[in-house]
């Protein structure tokens, strides 16, 4: 194998293709979460599991501020883990507000949401809420709203350590107060952290972490764990997956995935996608299409939509594709979102 067939064959059986997971706690993407932004969880636990579920999941806005399932218990110690690594971490991740205490701001906005969502409460009455409590430099007028309130960046980032989940049967954002959830004193478990993301996504150095975070990299450089194994110039692995990259299996898989599914979350996008043409029609910013994989090559890219019971997949390959092996993962893909059957074109 070549460098880059081996990292796409350790990250291939990182990610359990292979659909012998037994259930979505057994599932190695749950250790940093399953982004659902575009009802995307569903359908690419689908590529990982015969029988995809999401009962046993909590759902919050985590990593980068985006909505993602994770393990029951699992949210304090995410918390304390995505917690700023500074004042100026702090900032970066609430998107630059005028502010330099970063951290304690941040803390302002985590108390006075830990404070005023003690029931059941929508995003709205939330944010209405706890703006006359917040320093008025993480507040601004919204047009669409025609009100004034905490800058979205910033709400975003606080829901985590202030203990809220989102009840995933509401129809509009209404948050869910943890039991036994404190606010972080500071950061804990960020190695245990960049250990997760690099047995997930590795082998990969800072720049991929402090991308995938959403925080600076010097600060992350500046946290970066001991204990790592580089197994390739600036490109780190636990120790204890040094030996499953050195001999990987070759792959032999073909999926449908998501947008945003969790394989297409590395952030070394030009590893997995080398031509730049094709990299920006994968990880397109609007109207984000799904991604063909085979053997854990990106080779085009897939849309849907719903007609009837049915759901139509568009597939446009960038190479000629053997549509038998993608009969059953349409199929399956119309199952994860409710419907009967699937048709190719």
């Amino acid at each position: 194998m070549t460098d880059r067939e081996r990292v796409i064959a350790y990250r291939v059986a990182a990610h359990q293709f292979d659909r012998t997971a037994t259930g979505p706690s057994a599932l190695r993407v749950f250790d940093l979460g399953v982004q659902d932004s575009e009802r995307s969880a569903l359908p690419a636990l689908a590529a990982r599991l015969e029988t995809p579920d999401l009962a046993d999941s909590v759902l919050t806005w985590s990593v980068r501020g985006a909505p993602h399932w994770h393990r029951p218990g699992a949210l304090p110690g995410l918390a304390a883990a995505l917690w700023p690594l500074s004042d100026a971490d702090a900032v970066t991740r609430m998107n630059r507000p005028p502010v330099t205490a970063g951290l304690a701001v941040l803390r302002q906005v985590v108390e006075a949401l830990r404070a005023v969502v003690d029931r059941p409460m929508t995003k709205g009455e939330a944010s209405a809420a706890i703006t006359p409590l917040v320093p008025p430099e993480v507040t601004g007028w919204c047009r669409r709203c025609a009100a004034t309130h905490v800058h979205d960046p910033v709400f975003r980032l606080a829901v985590l350590p202030a203990g809220l989940r989102f009840d995933p049967t509401a129809r509009t954002v209404t948050f869910v107060p943890v039991a036994g959830s404190r606010t972080p004193d500071r950061t804990t478990g960020f190695a245990g952290l960049v250990a997760d993301y690099l047995r997930l996504h590795g082998p990969a150095g800072p720049s991929e972490v402090a991308d995938f975070v959403g925080a600076p990299v010097r600060e992350v450089k500046a946290a970066w764990p001991d204990d790592l194994v580089e197994v390739a110039p600036r490109a780190w692995l636990p120790a204890d997956r040094a030996t499953a990259f050195e001999n990987p299996p070759r792959p032999d898989v073909a999926r449908l995935l998501p947008p945003l599914d969790p394989y297409l979350s590395a952030r070394d996008r030009a590893l997995l996608v080398p031509d730049e043409g094709r990299r920006k029609e994968v990880w397109r910013v609007l109207g984000r299409p799904g991604a063909i994989m085979v053997d854990g090559e990106v080779l085009g890219t897939w849309r849907a939509r719903a007609t009837g019971n049915r759901l139509d997949i568009t597939l446009s390959p960038f190479a000629p594709l053997d549509l038998d092996r993608f009969e059953d993962e349409a199929t399956r893909l119309a199952t994860a979102r409710g419907l009967d059957r699937a048709r190719l074109t």
